[in-house]
């Protein structure tokens, strides 16, 4: 790779990071192109980004965005997941690959200023995402309403029900 395109690489990787809610970093030492091409497609859909990258470029990348404490990770080799997208969605296709490919493993990740260890991104992947969320936060607000609902529509029906009752009593007699 010529220099050019290294400093170029560098300050691609300089801007996404900058942008990105989260990052999740993976040994990928053993995957086939196919492996690797399904993991970046499956993060790509969800508008994140996904690139093996050398760690040296990695290290330089980050370090432009203050972000040091990640060194560690930074062993062998090494593919990034740049999230933009909900960082819980893209932790739970990381943990859906770790178990899928054997040779995929992941070393840990960044997120709000914190470095995370493999356990808090598999972690992470376990809370349900933002829209299961708020979709359960919906049904909780709209049940007292709905419930309201459903007691003034009893009100009519059981005045019927009475009605009903003595008309029959009446048609008895």
């Amino acid at each position: 790779m010529k220099k050019s395109d290294k400093i170029a690489l560098v300050n691609d990787l300089t801007e996404k990071v900058s942008k990105a809610n989260a990052l999740y970093l993976a040994n990928y030492k053993g995957l086939t192109y196919n492996e690797l091409n399904t993991i970046r497609q499956a993060l790509k859909v969800q508008g994140n980004d996904f690139r093996v990258v050398k760690n040296r470029l990695l290290k330089i990348a980050l370090k432009n965005n203050n972000i040091e404490n990640l060194d560690a990770l930074l062993v062998d080799q090494t593919a990034v997941a740049i999230i933009f997208d909900e960082p819980t969605t893209a932790a739970k296709e990381f943990k859906k690959f770790d178990k899928e490919f054997k040779s995929f493993e992941i070393k840990g990740g960044y997120i709000d200023g914190q470095a995370l260890s493999k356990e808090e991104v598999i972690a992470l992947a376990d809370i349900p995402s933002r829209e299961e969320l708020l979709a359960k936060m919906l049904g909780s607000m709209s049940a007292p309403a709905r419930n309201f609902v459903s007691l003034l529509a009893n009100i009519p029906r059981s005045l019927l029900n009475v009605l009903n009752a003595i008309k029959e009593k009446k048609e008895n007699n």
